[in-house]
């Protein structure tokens, strides 16, 4: 049963009724707490999708996006009054709701993004290179992985391996033979994907091309607008101009012909086209997801209504820390939220940090690199960027080999839950909440399945040797040791920095005929 509602809504929560939803990166927030807020039109950084849901199977959707808050025991509700509210009863539990939102507004797309993103580790030289990525420093990047016993994967050469931002061709200087390179690249056994934007350099000759063409979005008084993004001031190509796809598609085309296998693509966020004055800041997050479909290979960090999107979708950039909205302890929550908010292919962002200047400023801390690679391990995907060969000795180096090898050796059955996903809708990282309700597990955000079959339990505390584990029912057994522990119950398992804790459902004995 379901009722539209008008712009301005409140939801009184039931007593023990969790609720998820909005922004993927406040998953630490999630299920809600009296205090929480939101505003979906303000959204940057990260997924969104206009809906929340609920354990008791209720569910809120908007056709645009929405400001809501959690006060005084109910939801808080504001949106545009052309689009109202949407609030649906009686789906069952959590996974009910789940099914119900995605069967209505984000059904199945048939298809996942690359499998290799999902059987092999990636690896992105932005820590490495920063501003100044070479051919040279790729290559010694690439032969370095094999030389240390890691497997290869995708490589993602980051930003500035181009001329000015919107000149989509590798830096004369930087990358005297590109083809030769990413063909050698190719020989080790890595894909090759090159970051971009939708940014233009002002004044840059792309700039005055595209100006000219009337292909770059302009202000209320039909000038050319610009803003300042993370790397300074851009102009935005018109992505809601069928010519400005063309002309980008062709300019990528170029790439592709000298062996580029795939796009990372950064920015656009809403944002940024709201600070240039664009009237729906949204609909460019939109044309920029969409425009990346074309691409099996990619991988994205901001999306708005992309649920079920063939996507790899990037968390927000991770802090060299263990606490805090972009430390390690957030990397579980979010992916729960970016699961329940329909974006099943999750990326989570890269292993000890990916915001460069925290990572550089901090005191580097070895043990949570190698938790940050141990809980990246059984994600849909997994990303090296600073070089764990350069930063730690052979044995926390050895640790995070064994991860990345846990994840290639598990890859098939990954890739197996990406391409069920993509038939049937289901995440592939679920709250216990998911599988198992009725069961008080709702609050429970430090853990994950994968599928519905393997448990695991990352150790995001600093220090710790040991975690408490909630085993939900049935019978697991530890994949190291063998241990079995029957569910539903609460065990402290032995966790020392050589061990990820994970668990694999044990079938059922046949019955007896």
């Amino acid at each position: 049963m379901s009722e539209r509602l008008g712009s301005a809504v409140t939801v009184p929560v039931a007593t023990g009724e969790a609720w998820w939803g909005g922004v993927a990166a406040d998953g630490l927030a999630m299920p809600f707490r009296d205090g929480y807020r939101a505003d979906l039109r303000d959204l940057g950084g990260n997924q969104g999708m206009p809906l929340l849901l609920s354990s008791h199977g209720r569910t809120v959707w908007s056709d645009r996006p929405f400001a809501f808050e959690v006060a005084h025991g109910a939801l808080h509700i504001r949106t545009d009054p052309a689009a109202g509210v949407v609030l649906a009863h009686d789906q069952g539990d959590l996974a009910g709701a789940y099914r119900s939102l995605a069967r209505t507004h984000f059904p199945p797309r048939g298809r996942t993004p690359d499998p290799l993103l999902f059987t092999a580790p990636q690896y992105n030289l932005w820590i490495e290179t920063l501003f100044h990525p070479t051919q040279q420093g790729v290559l010694d990047y690439a032969r370095a992985v094999l030389e240390h016993g890691l497997p290869p994967g995708v490589l993602m050469i980051d930003d500035q391996w181009h001329e000015a931002y919107g000149t989509w061709s590798f830096h004369s200087g930087r990358f005297p033979d590109p083809a030769g390179m990413i063909a050698e690249l190719h020989e080790l056994g890595f894909t090759v994907m090159l970051w971009l934007v939708p940014y233009v350099t002002p004044d840059s000759e792309v700039f005055r091309a595209l100006r000219s063409a009337g292909l770059l979005v302009r202000d209320g008084r039909g000038r050319v607008a610009v803003g300042e993004w993370w790397n300074g001031f851009g102009a935005a190509l018109d992505l809601l101009n069928p010519d400005a796809r063309r002309w980008l598609s062709a300019a990528l085309g170029e790439l592709t012909q000298l062996g580029v296998d795939g796009f990372k693509f950064d920015g656009g966020e809403p944002p940024f086209y709201a600070a240039i004055g664009c009237a729906d800041p949204h609909a460019y997050t939109v044309a920029w997801n969409q425009f990346g479909l074309r691409y099996r290979l990619n991988e994205f960090r901001d999306a708005w209504l992309a649920a079920s999107l063939p996507l790899a979708q990037r968390q927000r950039d991770k802090r060299h820390a263990w606490q805090g909205s972009d430390g390690l302890a957030a990397l579980v929550p979010n992916a729960l939220a970016q699961s329940l908010t329909g974006h099943a292919y999750i990326c989570p962002d890269m292993i000890g940090g990916g915001e460069y200047q925290s990572f550089g400023s901090a005191t580097f801390d070895p043990e949570l690199f190698v938790r940050s690679a141990q809980a990246s391990a059984l994600f849909p995907m997994m990303q090296f960027s600073a070089a764990p060969w350069r930063l730690l000795d052979a044995e926390h180096l050895g640790y995070c080999r064994d991860a990345a090898r846990l994840h290639e050796r598990l890859g098939p059955e990954i890739l197996a839950l990406a391409e069920e996903s993509a038939r049937t809708g289901e995440p592939i990282i679920r709250p216990l909440e998911f599988d198992h309700p009725g069961h008080g597990y709702a609050p429970i955000t430090d853990q994950f399945l994968l599928g519905p079959d393997i448990l695991v339990a990352p150790v995001t505390e600093p220090g710790a040797t040991s975690r408490r584990v909630t085993v939900p029912p049935g019978r697991w057994r530890a994949d190291d040791d063998g241990q079995e522990i029957e569910g539903p119950t609460t065990v402290e398992v032995a966790a020392p920095l050589a061990r990820l804790p994970w668990f694999r459902r044990v079938p059922p004995a046949p019955a007896d005929t």
